[in-house]
């Protein structure tokens, strides 16, 4: 997509898709560490976003809804990146109409609660199961189990994804973790 860009003579489009790639994979290094703080989850997020939105010619839109106590807290990084991955790939490419992402963050008692929520196609019942289940082999929802199986590993069982979802609606993915400061947590 940016070596298409430089073709077309649209350098400021290119130079911003560098900027949003380079962010990309500076925050998912994060110098080794496992959490970083919301902001930096946040910003790496949007950084994907606008690079798929420049991939998808803007048949998306996408808005965030943070509280900004929750900014300062610490989550596994590249929690929303694959659930973002997902609405795109499989719930708004084949739409007609524009699809739009929003994506939440706010505080739900001594927990962190993230929303993402899409316009798409949605999925059945059976759909939402079969990409929570862990089923040897199968490959189908491999990055959202994932980021369940690694918010259960850190902080226990009560923590993961829950996912609703109707066809023809759309889906929301919640993700639940316990809020931490910085230099707070230890893993098990």
């Amino acid at each position: 997509s940016i070596a298409w860009m430089c073709e077309q003579g649209r350098s400021a489009d290119a130079v911003n898709m560098v900027h949003a790639l380079a962010r990309l994979f500076r925050i998912s290094i994060s110098r080794g560490h496992e959490l970083i703080p919301i902001a930096r989850e946040l910003e790496h997020a949007e950084s994907y976003l606008q690079i798929q939105k420049y991939r998808y010619k803007n048949q998306f839109t996408y808005e965030f809804i943070t509280e900004p106590e929750c900014l300062h807290y610490c989550c596994n990084k590249i929690t929303l990146q694959p659930i973002l991955e997902n609405a795109i790939h499989h719930g708004l490419e084949l739409m007609v109409d524009e699809g739009h992402i929003t994506v939440e963050v706010r505080r739900d008692g001594e927990d962190i609660l993230f929303r993402v929520t899409d316009n798409g196609v949605g999925m059945s019942r059976e759909q939402v199961e079969a990409i929570l289940s862990r089923s040897p082999g199968e490959q189908a929802g491999i990055g959202i189990r994932n980021v369940d199986e690694r918010l259960k590993i850190y902080f226990g069982s009560r923590y993961g994804l829950r996912i609703e979802s109707e066809p023809d609606v759309g889906t929301c993915v919640e993700i639940r973790m316990p809020q931490i400061r910085e230099g707070e947590y230890e893993a098990k």
